[in-house]
């Protein structure tokens, strides 16, 4: 009689324990199907994505094209010696797109980590002719000259001026420092710890914000860690041109939180040669509807491959910032990433 007794009541307790569960369940699970886990991991995502800025570099460059076989070398350039026989001269205005999360804010300054590719551009460009000369310096076809160049970072704060005060090209990482008019108008520090190389697995979920073709928008895939030991991962999570110095990040599901994996750079690429009408480099209008019969040249042109997107690890950024302590320490940054503010290893 006691187990038939007490049988009803184990069930009636499990039941309630059950409710009780499911409840709290129901209670933090997001009310439409998300990508996020849950509710505090979803309104986590939103806040973070108050640090992403997006990145506009505005750069000119002053170009002249030589005559075929016009005999100019670089050393002819140096010196000013050439025969200085142009076919063209052009000023040529671009601008590129990107992305950049703010890594912490003093006052009315703001430091910011994105790639060097959105930022970086050489002084000068030369392209070379197939011949040279008896020393064996090849001939010069033109050169093109750096001339001005601009970044502007931007958000529902405003528009700010940036300024590289640190670069790695070849890991593409770079930082920017800006300015603003008055305290308190800079974005929000993003609050991220680095996720140590460790953390990361195959499978992985990642996520990137930033701004493809200047709109506010993310991606999301799964981690792929390559062997090779070069800092680099990648993730089949779709990449266009903007999201270059996405943050990257993971969700860590027993500390509740999420950690930065590293930096969207670029996407997989194939290049392919094309014959281009002279007119891209004398902007001489034509008639589209006739065949073109006057000079022309090879271009090489880059193709996406989508499914492959390379980021640039949380172990490269770490070991890019403790490089540039020093220039950090002349600008005045070194002591403030030391306190709890960054998202910098080295410096918490």
């Amino acid at each position: 009689m006691k187990v038939l007794f007490l049988f009803p009541v184990f069930i009636l307790l499990l039941g309630a324990c059950s409710s009780i569960r499911q409840g709290a369940d129901e209670q933090n699970a997001t009310r439409l199907v998300s990508t996020f886990p849950d509710k505090a991991a979803q309104s986590a995502y939103t806040d973070f994505t108050a640090s992403v800025c997006r990145l506009t570099a505005f750069v000119n460059y002053r170009t002249s094209v030589f005559e075929p076989d016009s005999l100019v070398t670089l050393t002819d350039i140096v010196l000013r010696t050439g025969p200085g026989i142009t076919r063209a001269r052009q000023t040529r205005n671009e601008s590129f797109s990107g992305t950049a999360t703010v890594v912490t804010v003093s006052g009315n300054r703001g430091l910011l980590l994105t790639c060097a590719h959105n930022v970086v551009f050489p002084d000068s460009v030369f392209t070379y002719d197939d011949k040279a000369n008896r020393r064996g310096n090849r001939y010069l076809l033109g050169f093109s000259v750096k001339t001005g160049q601009m970044i502007q970072v931007s958000g529902p704060y405003g528009t700010m001026q940036g300024e590289v005060i640190a670069s790695d090209t070849e890991n593409d990482l770079a930082l920017i420092e800006v300015k603003s008019s008055q305290p308190g108008m800079l974005p929000v520090p993003v609050k991220l710890r680095l996720a140590a190389i460790d953390e990361l697995h195959w499978g992985d979920r990642v996520w990137l914000t930033g701004y493809p073709s200047g709109r506010f928008m993310m991606t999301a895939g799964v981690l792929s860690i390559p062997v090779s030991g070069e800092g680099v991962l990648l993730t089949d999570a779709p990449f266009t041109e903007g999201y270059s110095g996405a943050p990257a990040i993971v969700y860590d599901h027993q500390a509740g939180e999420f950690m930065l994996a590293g930096v969207g750079r670029s996407v997989a690429a194939r290049s392919e040669y094309v014959l281009k009408p002279e007119k891209k480099i004398h902007e001489q209008a034509y008639n589209t509807a006739l065949p073109y019969q006057g000079p022309a040249y090879v271009e090489v042109e880059k193709q996406a491959a989508p499914g492959v997107t390379f980021i640039t690890s949380s172990g490269i950024i770490a070991r890019f910032i403790g490089l540039e302590k020093e220039q950090l320490e002349q600008r005045g940054w070194l002591g403030i990433l030391n306190q709890d503010q960054g998202a910098i290893p080295p410096f918490r």
